[in-house]
């Protein structure tokens, strides 16, 4: 494959179709298509869930909006076509969503569309190292390629003031990069609600960790967290929401750790929750969601944690910091004591806490179905504007 940087003038922005954000560029407004391409697509995923709704607000515009992915699990067969089915036409829009190397880099570099990478952070390969060579190696390979990139695309959209800064670390004109939020889905939560489940899980004392485990989540480092707070609060539980088995040697050392701290009762795997009754109540009724992971490039989970008013204890690292915003409880996990000090005090602290709820509720506003909408508005006009006519 060659990358190399190119030159030439960015290809024509398509016109946009009449019921899409109002452009003052005097085009013909024929109805727009939007051609939109990630990795992979799968339930539950981050990025998945990003990538449909978007297509679903495009086609809300009047647009027609079609995904495309190299790899389509089952459960979503019909949702989106693989990406060799994708048909540039020079006159659309290519969003395409970059968090690791796929197949599909190569079609979006050589379309004549309008293109926008949408960049959601790549994992550092160390964090697969001895765990899963297939992923180290497709991360490696983003990462490598990502220089390249730069000038590649005529806009690119970024989620967070970390991916803005490594992207012009790698070369990418700042004038070509838009920030905004991405959107947690709670519409799904509030239409599946068990009042039964919740109440149930009311009953019981414990904090959450919703993600995959692996080695990226650290999810090693929260349980020496854990233990320590168990020391203080006997009754509390430990809630793991996510899948076990991308990296099984990883697995076998948290069940080891667990042993060694003799929290086999307390330390509950619920594996990857796809419904959202059950993930709903988790988030609903956890007294605190953690977040100890050595990277991420937004992390969802915080979002969706915040919307139930449920505030989050983060690991001092950005994006998280930033996504967390003022209901956030900022720790080191390198500093387990210092970290089990400053939730304790929190939760010992009854006005604080539900103070911290209220600011978790209102920061949630930021990640709502009309906060994507109105960034996704505003970023097109803004970049339409700029394009001549």
């Amino acid at each position: 494959m060659t990358t190399t940087q190119s030159t030439s003038q960015p290809n024509a922005a398509p016109a946009l179709p009449n019921a899409a954000p109002a452009l003052p560029n005097g085009r013909d407004r024929r109805p727009l298509r939007v051609h939109i391409m990630t990795a992979g697509l799968s339930p539950g995923d981050a990025v998945s869930n990003y990538t449909l709704n978007l297509a679903g607000l495009f086609r809300q515009w009047g647009a027609r909006a079609t995904v495309y992915a190299d790899h389509i699990a089952p459960a979503l067969q019909g949702r989106a076509e693989p990406s060799r089915m994708y048909r540039p036409t020079g006159e659309d829009l290519l969003w395409f969503h970059y968090s690791i190397w796929a197949d599909n880099v190569d079609l979006a570099l050589a379309s004549p569309d309008f293109k926008i990478m949408d960049y959601h952070g790549i994992c550092p390969p160390r964090l697969f190292a001895g765990q899963n060579a297939h992923l180290e190696a497709l991360c490696r390979r983003g990462l490598d390629v990502l220089p390249a990139l730069a000038g590649r695309f005529e806009q690119v959209v970024v989620h967070s003031e970390d991916s803005r800064r490594i992207l012009q670390e790698n070369g990418f004109p700042a004038d070509r990069l838009h920030k905004f939020f991405l959107a947690t889905d709670t519409a799904k939560f509030e239409a599946a609600r068990d009042d039964e489940l919740a109440g149930l899980l009311a009953r019981l004392d414990y904090i959450l960790f919703v993600g995959r485990i692996v080695p990226q989540k650290d999810v090693g480092a929260l349980i020496d967290i854990f233990a320590r707070l168990r020391a203080a609060r006997p009754d509390l539980a430990l809630i793991l929401a996510g899948t076990r088995d991308q990296t099984k040697g990883y697995q076998a050392e948290l069940d080891r750790q667990i042993a060694a701290h003799g929290l086999e009762n307390r330390v509950l795997f619920a594996g990857q929750v796809n419904n959202p009754a059950l993930l709903g109540a988790l988030y609903q009724n956890a007294r605190l969601l953690f977040v100890t992971s050595e990277w991420e490039s937004f992390c969802v989970p915080i979002a969706e944690s915040l919307s139930f008013g449920v505030p989050v204890a983060v690991h001092d690292q950005e994006p998280m910091v930033e996504v967390a915003g003022p209901a956030g409880l900022v720790f080191d996990k390198r500093r387990p004591d210092e970290a089990v000090a400053r939730v304790l005090a929190l939760l010992d602290d009854p006005a604080r806490y539900t103070a911290m709820r209220r600011e978790a509720g209102r920061w949630a506003q930021h990640y709502s179905d009309a906060a994507l909408a109105a960034n996704v508005r505003r970023f097109l006009m803004t970049t339409f504007a700029l394009m001549p006519a």
